[in-house]
This record gives C-alpha cells, structure tokens and sequence, in this order.
C-alpha cells in the first residue's frame, strides 16, 4: 500500500503540473506536508476543545494558539505591508456569531472538525466520507441561504493592520498570543516528550505550508471556500434551478473566476486534496490504517454534525482554519472572536455525543473536572 500511496501521489501532482501549473502542483505539495504533519502528531481542533472543556487539559489547545502564533509572526506583516497578498478581514454579526455556534456543534457530534476528517480518511475511518459530503451539501445550502444572512445585522468589522501597521499589528498580536499561552499554562508541559515532539514539529511544518500558501496563492489557507465551490458545482450539476448571477457569494471577480475556472485550479480546494495524500502516505508508512467497523448511531452523527460545520462555515466565515486560524494571522477580530462561539457550540454538541454513540465516558456535566486551565498532563 505504501508505494501505491506514494506512486499516486506522485502521479497525480505531476498531472497537476503539466495540466494546470506550477502553482497548482505546489499548492497540492504544501497540503501533502499539512495532511502529514496531522496525521503523524495526532494534531487537532475539536479534540482539544473537548479536553479542555470537560478536563482542563489544554495541551492540544495551546498547540493549536502556538500554531496561531508561529504563521501570525509571518504572515501578518506580509499581508499588511503587501498590496500582492491579502487576508481575511470579516465583520462580526449575527451570522458569523451563529455559524462559529453551529459548526462548534458539528464538529464534536461528527466527532472531528474539516481538516480532522481529511487526515482521519487515512486512519480508516470510511464514515468521514459521510462527513465530508454532508459539508458539501450543507455548504451548499448555506451558499442558498447566504443572502438571507447576509441582512442580518453586522456589529463591526476591525483590522490591526489598518490602525497599526505590519510591525504593531504583528507585535499586538504576538503579545496576545503569548498571554494566552501563559494563561493555559503551555510552559508548564512536557514538550520534550514524545507527544511534546510530535506536536512541536506538526506545529513547524503546518506553519512553513502556511507560509508557502500565502505566497504562492496571495492568501492563507482555508478549507471551507474548496467545500462551498463543490457545493455549488453540486448545485449546478442537479439544474434545481438556482440563479447565481442573484448570488452575494459568488459576486466578486475572484469568486465568479473560481465557477468558472476547472475544478482542480480551484486554489483553495487543492490542498485540501493534498491534506488527504499526505496522510495517507504516512499511514501506509507506519501501518496507521484500520478500517472501522460500521456503527450507525456514529453514521448518523457524521452525517448531522457534517452539515452542521458545512452549513456554519459557509455563514460564518470559515471554519477552525479559515476563520479561527486565518481571521487572527490577517490581524481580523473576527479571528480572534470566533473560538468564543465555537466553544459554545463544542460544549452543546459535546452533550449530544453520547446520543451518536461516542462511548467516552465524560460529558460536561459527568466529568471530573469542568475546570477551563492546565492541568500540566
């Protein structure tokens, strides 16, 4: 399985390359080392926000802000000092605060966030294959319903880079980050363990891919924008008689090119692609795949929790990374206030986990500790 793996990653990339550009091969090769780097350390969103939540334990928490942290130190001052490279800047509204809810809720009964269940495929786990096409098909009637949301009241959008500049943004931000480190108590864990390790170094190649999608794109990485251009597609393909030229979504230039341009150009989709053959190959390297047995009360939650994050990405902005992620290193509040929600909805959805037949024994109410802190294990 091994060098089929690796053989048709290799193919595929050159097709990529000779069909459709360098740039298209390169994007492809930066989601390979992002699906790798998730798969070898286990990394994570929704994992982390259930640990934390029902037992304090914020390791994987404060990975995930060291992530933050790491492309916020490069990527911020690139996207506000370059006119060639442009963030994510939402407004904060209704609709943003309802969709981090409702995705927040999808992820933990689907049990795995949008870039979790492209790396989980190669644990085995057939049934994220439901998930990701609940998504498509959830964000598909988001992008439906995107006008409908779009008139519901925005409270403010807000930029760093616009009041501060590339040096203070930056700055403003990395002190930020680092107190919420402190707060979770990162320098009281073990990182030279073994875990330690692997996260440090999924931490420094997940950034060094960011880094390389923004420059090779002019953007940062996101995953939900490659979901809504399949749901779209989708639309389109069924003829159930929707007319895009009336579409919010889709009346920019950029995005009115994506319809138009062949699905495997689409910049945003094809690292997600990647993200799948990266892990993959590191599954067929050490033996990491095992095909789950079928359970159709966890069916039933990746179908549900799948629409649910398709859906809430798609009128919120983004997911764990093109909101959470992208909106803090373009120096956005929305970024930085989209975990809050996210939260919300992880601790709802948390409570329903036992209802799709998630068999661990805690739920906020049951576990031990409720505390939101380190605990150092």
């Amino acid at each position: 399985m091994k060098y089929w793996v690796f053989g048709a990653a290799a193919l595929f990339g050159i097709y990529l390359a000779s069909q459709l550009g360098l740039q298209i091969a390169a994007l492809f090769a930066f989601g390979l080392v992002i699906g790798a780097a998730f798969f070898g350390a286990t990394f994570g969103f929704t994992t982390g926000w259930r640990e934390l939540l029902t037992q304090g334990r914020s390791q994987l928490f404060t990975a995930q802000i060291l992530l933050i942290a790491a492309c916020t130190a490069v990527l911020l001052p690139i996207i506000t000092a370059s006119p060639d490279h442009f963030g994510f800047v939402r407004p904060v509204g209704v609709a943003f605060l309802v969709g981090a809810f409702v995705f927040g809720i999808g992820a933990q009964i689907a049990n795995g966030c949008s870039s979790g269940h492209l790396f989980h495929l190669a644990q085995g786990r057939w049934s994220t294959l439901a998930t990701l096409a609940a998504f498509v098909f959830g964000t598909m009637l988001a992008v439906r319903d995107f006008d409908l949301w779009a008139e519901t009241p925005v409270y403010f959008v807000y930029s760093l880079g616009q009041d501060f500049g590339p040096a203070g943004s930056t700055l403003i931000s990395l002190v930020a980050l680092t107190a919420v480190l402190w707060l979770f108590g990162a320098h009281r864990f073990n990182w030279q363990s073994s875990k330690g390790r692997a996260l440090l170094v999924a931490v420094g190649l997940i950034a060094l891919a960011q880094v390389a999608i923004l420059l090779v794109s002019s953007r940062p990485w996101s995953i939900a924008q490659g979901f809504a251009l399949l749901g779209t597609q989708l639309d389109i393909a069924l003829g159930l008689g929707w007319d895009l030229d009336f579409s919010d979504f889709w009346s920019s230039e950029l995005m009115a090119s994506r319809l138009e341009a062949p699905i495997l150009a689409d910049t945003f989709l094809i690292p997600n692609i990647g993200m799948i053959f990266g892990a993959l190959a590191v599954a067929a390297s050490v033996g990491g795949f095992k095909l789950e047995t079928f359970q159709l009360k966890k069916l039933l939650g990746m179908v549900l929790g799948g629409f649910l994050m398709g859906y809430g990405a798609t009128i919120g902005f983004g997911c764990n990374v093109g909101a959470f992620v992208g909106g803090i290193v373009s120096g956005s509040a929305h970024g930085w206030l989209w975990i809050f929600p996210a939260l919300a909805g992880s601790w709802i959805g948390i409570q329903l986990r036992p209802i799709f037949g998630h068999d661990e024994t805690t739920s906020v109410a049951q576990s031990k500790s409720s505390a939101i802190g380190p605990t150092g294990k």
